[in-house]
């Protein structure tokens, strides 16, 4: 069974160029290990992510992400069943809305530029919502 996992958190201290690109390394070699597909949005010293693949491995990924130090208050705002990935082949989408330089980032999206939009299948859905949410809000670094 597949299940989507959408969370938001924030960054416990501010996380700059570089260790956002460890992260990113990091989560993109665990999530294809794991058979975990999905997008990060960075905005504000706060993340929204969607983790998407088996239920046992989005799963631990997830409790994995809530027992880190580096993010806090960390908020699991929908899990479902779905029948097919909506991001497969994306171990980690990326998308911070303020740095230009990451468009050369692999698995760079221009979502929160509002250039991008989600597939109908998809765009109907609470995760579809939620993602957008983050995306249109004003948010400022912490």
């Amino acid at each position: 069974m597949l299940v989507s996992i959408v969370y938001m958190s924030r960054a416990v201290v501010p996380f700059d160029d570089e260790a956002l690109a460890v992260l990113l390394a990091e989560s993109r070699l665990r999530n294809e290990a794991l058979g975990v597909s999905g997008l990060l949005l960075a905005k504000g010293g706060r993340f929204m992510q969607l983790l998407e693949g088996p239920a046992w491995s989005v799963d631990d990924r997830f409790a994995v992400i809530a027992k880190d130090p580096r993010h806090g208050e960390v908020k699991s705002l929908v899990r479902e069943d779905i029948e097919r990935r909506r991001f497969d082949g994306w171990s980690m989408a990326y998308r911070a809305l303020d740095d230009a330089d990451v468009r050369s980032e692999e698995g760079f999206s221009p979502f929160l530029s509002g250039t991008m939009d989600f597939p109908r299948s998809f765009d109907r859905t609470s995760a579809a919502w939620l993602l957008k949410w983050f995306r249109d809000r004003e948010l400022h670094d912490l």
